[in-house]
């Protein structure tokens, strides 16, 4: 009788499920921190050395612009695809993150996590949609020259107003700031989230009103600055946290 519940015990010991450590994605989260700053520099550099006169933005002169994107759109799509790529890393990242600070708070962490994940993937859908948008105006479809133009100038529906690249995600460095205030992280890594949360809301309120010049300036600092040196500390810090 003994005999046979010890085989069972053991029988049960073996098919048990191998959990995977949450340790692995955190370091994970890490390495995405790290790979985001490397793809927003990169993003920044493709910008202003691969992506014609023409085509940077804000656009001034729209003839020229379609021109120059009939001609050669190669900067201007892997500019893009780099942007969308950069929302991928933040989504492993914010989820990793999640793990670090829910300590400080259960329910603010989720709920901060559900923001960047949102802003993320609207990120991502936002920048496929400009890629696939360049694509096609860059094949030659602008027969109805008029109603390019109109698509154009029109605020995309997947990131109307930068709600995504700016409103949500400036929303999601404050709450997160804000907890990483309750932890031992590094209070210095906190107040450079608050400053990216300042440029990002900046960007946010200009975008809202049409000065597009000023949004394309907030773009570069959150994309070359605050953004990337936020998110290569953070990786640090997951990686090393993992450990």
């Amino acid at each position: 009788m003994s005999g046979h519940t010890e085989t069972s015990t053991k029988q049960g010991a073996t098919t048990a499920p191998q959990k995977i450590s949450d340790q692995s994605f955190v370091r994970f989260g890490g390495l995405a921190g790290l790979l985001l700053a490397l793809t927003s520099w990169s993003s920044v550099i493709v910008f202003y050395v691969l992506v014609p006169k023409d085509q940077q933005l804000p656009i001034g002169d729209k003839t020229a612009f379609l021109a120059s994107l009939v001609k050669d759109p190669t900067g201007t799509e892997l500019f893009y695809g780099l942007y969308a790529l950069i929302a991928v890393w933040a989504l492993i990242g914010i989820v990793g993150l999640y793990y670090r600070v829910r300590a400080a708070g259960e329910a603010w962490a989720f709920f901060a996590t559900l923001v960047g994940a949102v802003a993320a993937v609207g990120t991502i859908a936002n920048a496929l949609y400009q890629v696939a948008n360049y694509q096609f105006l860059a094949a030659g479809n602008t027969d109805a020259f008029a109603t390019a133009i109109g698509v154009f100038q029109a605020q995309p529906p997947t990131n109307p107003f930068g709600i995504m690249t700016f409103g949500l995600t400036g929303f999601w460095f404050l709450l997160i700031s804000l907890l990483l205030l309750k932890t031992t992280a590094p209070k210095l890594l906190a107040l450079l989230g608050f400053v990216a949360v300042a440029d990002l809301f900046f960007g946010f309120v200009v975008s809202l009103l049409g000065l597009n010049a000023l949004t394309t300036y907030a773009g570069v600092i959150a994309g070359a600055v605050g953004g990337p040196i936020f998110w290569l500390w953070l990786g640090i810090l997951l990686w090393r946290k993992a450990e």
